[in-house]
This record gives C-alpha cells, sequence and structure tokens, in this order.
C-alpha cells in the first residue's frame, strides 16, 4: 500500500506532465487533489496509509449523499 507521501508524489508527477502537456483541466484537477489529500494529512497526522479518492472526499464533506451511512 501506498503512503500518503508516495500518493503526493505521484500526483505531483502527473501534475509536471499535464503542465507540459498543456493540459489546464487536468492540472486544475491534479492540483485540487494535492490540496484535499494535503488537507486530508493534516486532519490525520497519524495516518500513514494513502486514503483512496472516496474516502478523502468524505472525509470533507461528511454530508453529502454518497458518504452518508445508514444502520438498519
Amino acid at each position: 500500500m501506498a503512503t500518503i507521501g508516495d500518493q503526493l508524489q505521484t500526483y505531483r508527477t502527473a501534475l509536471a506532465e499535464a503542465q507540459a502537456r498543456g493540459d489546464v483541466a487536468i492540472a486544475r484537477k491534479i492540483e485540487q487533489q494535492i490540496k484535499d489529500l494535503e488537507d486530508f494529512q493534516q486532519r490525520h497526522p497519524d495516518e500513514a496509509v494513502a486514503p483512496s479518492p472516496l474516502e478523502v472526499f468524505c472525509d470533507l464533506n461528511p454530508s453529502d449523499i454518497n458518504c452518508l451511512v445508514y444502520d438498519d
């Protein structure tokens, strides 16, 4: 499993490649993913394993319909 640091490095590499190609939309999306993951890392300093994009999203948006958990 990848660490948060590894995932950030992967995102930064992808960002540099997107910027080199001039793909502004992809670069913006990757910049947002980097920001969100860095925010996640600040809120969970003891977390070592990189979370999935859905985990990061739900951490930022716990009341979103896609993140709600129901007990039956």
